[in-house]
């Protein structure tokens, strides 16, 4: 008993240490972030005063190319008449001409440098503001890590499972709430727009039949169109709910099958090289995989303007592995992935991201601009051999 205080006592002053030590560096970032948001206002001014003096200075480049064009072309015509000319007359205008393109090159050259300047400007501006976002992002982590050393820590460990659940449980309400909004979007955007359409076009067909019977015809003819768009939406939504070729065909095929529509609809190449053994997935995670793969052939769908794409899916010991490259516009990993969390944009790379990390998988994507995009994904699998009769 005497040990077990003796230990809590010793656990207690180091945390409160550490503490210390974490409000310290909390209080340093704080510093460098304040005085970075004061250089950003600087330099904000700065960039402000760099491109209006060079908007100054380009108008009076283009002023003076043409003076200096004018100047030249000016003692091309004197010195064809050079000796019906005063000489003084003719060293005037070459002293002229020769001022104006002294002056022309130095605003070149001014030109140059503010260009310069405001690239340079520009540069440490984006730097400064991702630094800061940086920052208010370590902010908040060491925030967090403070509200639970600066608690019970014994307390912490003995309701670490309940806590556990209800950040699960949370993050699903979460997730839940999130896809009920993409599809509501999807159906405001689609269906929804033809129905209403359909609606204002059912009243002027009423007064086109009166007047025009085989006018009347082909407005019917278009409303139909429109239903039938409508009704294709509609079960795509459906599909993209609970595709019932996951539970008809098994996971594989429902992928072939989902390639199949894709690779029609976007005019893209798509060849898949599965692993064909018997083995049984969980069917939560069957849909968690079909989901992943979904997503990411949206994603080049809409974004990478490929014309080819190769998938292999494969098993090796509990583990299933995604392997999937396009041979699209490629893009910017990081950039996209800061660029979306500050959209608060949860689908796309970001879903995919969060997809597998909530499966405890692993996943690398690698890309450029112009070279395409590769993706590797690692998922654990409860899986079982299923045996033939």
């Amino acid at each position: 008993m005497v040990t077990e205080k003796y230990s809590s006592e010793n656990v207690k002053e180091i945390i409160d240490g550490v503490i210390e030590e974490i409000n310290i560096g909390k209080s340093k970032i704080f510093h460098i972030a304040d005085t970075m948001r004061d250089e950003l206002e600087i330099k904000k001014k700065e960039l402000k005063a760099v491109k209006s003096g060079l908007s100054k200075v380009i108008d009076e480049v283009d002023y003076l190319e043409k003076i200096d064009k004018a100047m030249r072309n000016k003692l091309v015509e004197e010195s064809k008449k050079l000796s019906q000319v005063d000489s003084d007359l003719f060293k005037d205008i070459y002293e002229e001409a020769l001022d104006i393109r002294v002056r022309y090159i130095t605003k070149q050259n001014e030109e140059k440098e503010l260009i310069l300047k405001r690239d340079i400007l520009e540069r440490t501006l984006k730097n400064y503001s991702l630094s800061i976002e940086e920052a208010q992002g370590a902010v908040n982590q060491i925030n967090i890590a403070l509200g639970y050393l600066e608690g019970n820590v014994l307390d912490i460990i003995k309701d670490q499972d309940e806590k556990s659940q209800m950040i699960t449980g949370i993050k699903i309400l979460e997730n839940q709430e999130l896809e009920r909004q993409r599809i509501a979007r999807e159906i405001h955007d689609g269906p929804a727009q033809y129905i209403a359409n359909v609606l204002m076009r059912v009243d002027f067909c009423k007064v086109v039949v009166k007047k025009d019977l085989e006018k009347g015809i082909n407005e019917l003819d278009d409303l139909k169109s429109n239903i039938r768009m409508a009704l294709k939406e509609v079960r795509g939504i459906i599909y993209d709910l609970r595709p019932l070729h996951l539970e008809e065909l098994g996971l594989m095929e429902a992928i072939k099958d989902m390639i199949n529509i894709i690779s029609a609809e976007a005019n893209i190449k798509i060849d898949i090289n599965v692993d064909e053994s018997n083995y049984e997935v969980e069917k939560i995670m069957q849909i968690a995989i079909y989901r992943i793969i979904q997503e990411i052939l949206n994603n080049i769908k809409k974004h990478s303007k490929a014309k080819y794409v190769y998938l292999r899916i494969n098993y090796i010991k509990d583990y299933i592995y995604i392997y999937l490259q396009d041979d699209g516009i490629g893009f910017d990993v990081q950039e996209t992935l800061i660029n979306t969390k500050q959209k608060g944009n949860r689908y796309g790379l970001i879903g995919i991201f969060e997809r597998v990390e909530q499966l405890r998988g692993k996943i690398e994507v690698k890309s450029s601009n112009g070279e395409g995009t590769i993706y590797k994904i690692k998922l654990p699998i409860n899986r079982k051999v299923i045996k033939n009769d």
